[in-house]
């Protein structure tokens, strides 16, 4: 038991110590600060309202939908599910590639260095 929370304890210092290279590289806050800026201004040009990107992204369609847009009076709304579903898709694409070339860019640079 000694051993594996010896090596338990190694490889966390070891995580630690990588990431603080990483940190400390001085290319790594300029690129991070350049490309969270770009990935928010395109979430705020692909939906409506920008206060409503946190619904769009962590709610199911459904659901994100009947709390953004209300009905008529004639029970009708303003705005269809397929344009919603729509933006909603292209929002958790935009994320989810903006996060995979945060964590491919930072792989390379935890390899090259």
């Amino acid at each position: 038991m000694d051993n594996f929370l010896g090596g338990f304890h190694a490889v966390i210092l070891g995580l630690v110590d990588t990431m603080a290279q990483v940190a400390d590289y001085p290319l790594f806050w300029g690129f991070a600060v350049g490309f969270l800026t770009s990935t928010i201004v395109h979430a705020f040009l692909l939906t409506d309202h920008p206060r409503d990107i946190p619904t769009v992204l962590f709610q199911e369609k459904a659901k994100g939908f009947e709390q953004l847009y209300a009905p008529e009076k004639g029970g009708t709304y303003t705005k269809s599910y397929a344009e919603y579903s729509k933006t909603a898709h292209r929002t958790k694409l935009l994320f989810l590639i903006a996060a995979s070339i945060v964590l491919l860019i930072v792989g390379i640079m935890l390899i090259k260095y």
